[in-house]
């Protein structure tokens, strides 16, 4: 008798199950697309049997259908809580970067939610000479003793980036003026812009962009130079720009260089 999990679906038989298990492997370790035709001769499948494996591992999120065949399945987006210990040390040169040379005396900053972001409020927050308008809960932390003026921009809370969306955000955005943005994001492209999980997201950074006098999208090495995570994309047009780390591989030093082709503002802060 073929056993079934809770939902009354039958599972797979081991051998199915183990072929899955490589083809999501080779698609991964390939990290590019691959024709549908290669898979269906590599595994030595029929057609139909190769769109239930396929439609069975795009479910479990392993991959993804792309025109022609399949690629890499999109990673799940990790919480604000898991990002804070990597690449800290980046992440605290950057933020000294920022504070020191970036933000002057008597300005309104905007610091937006995410882990570099929280790092240059953590910087002024002996500070009594700026205002700062936080839209995400650890950099809230960070001021929550300090001595800036904080403005806390309301609204729905989103868990796993620990921000502030939605319409209460926007309305209270459309109230301040910041002279400096401090803007996370989930990877910087010279041609994309900035990424994000959600369109929501996407959004509310544009929004700040118009509302701010300069913008600055800060993010580590690892940030820059790789496979975008996630759909969901702002634009970066000057006056915006970006604070990043020197990378170390060859494809980052690329898209450092486009950036600062069509335009945009670069701040390359030096390693450890």
């Amino acid at each position: 008798m073929t056993p079934h999990d809770e939902s009354g679906t039958p599972h797979p038989r081991r051998g199915t199950r183990e072929r899955r298990l490589r083809m999501a492997q080779l698609v991964a370790e390939q990290g590019s697309p691959i024709s549908l035709h290669e898979l269906q001769d590599r595994f030595d499948v029929s057609e139909a049997t190769l769109r239930r494996d396929l439609a069975a591992l795009s479910k479990d999120g392993k991959l993804v259908r792309v025109y022609g065949g399949v690629a890499p399945g999109r990673p799940a987006e990790t919480t604000w809580r898991e990002k804070a210990a990597a690449h800290a040390d980046s992440k605290m040169r950057i933020a000294q970067f920022v504070a020191s040379e970036l933000i002057s005396p008597g300005d309104v900053v905007f610091i937006d939610s995410g882990t570099t972001p929280a790092a240059v409020a953590r910087q002024l927050a002996h500070r009594e000479d700026v205002t700062v308008v936080v839209a995400g809960l650890a950099a809230l932390l960070e001021l929550a003793d300090g001595a800036p003026n904080v403005i806390v921009l309301g609204g729905r809370f989103r868990r796993r980036s620990a921000s502030f969306l939605g319409q209460a955000a926007d309305l209270l955005l459309d109230m301040v003026s910041p002279d400096v943005a401090i803007l996370g994001t989930d990877m910087l492209d010279p041609h994309l812009g900035a990424n994000y999980p959600e369109l929501g997201q996407a959004i509310f950074k544009a929004r700040v962009i118009g509302r701010s006098t300069t913008s600055w999208f800060v993010g580590d090495e690892s940030k820059i130079g790789h496979p975008p995570p996630f759909r969901h994309w702002t634009p970066i047009k000057a006056p915006a720009g970006i604070v990043t780390v020197r990378p170390s591989h060859q494809a980052g030093l690329d898209a450092i260089e486009a950036f600062r082709g069509a335009g945009v503002g670069v701040h390359v802060v030096a390693p450890q």
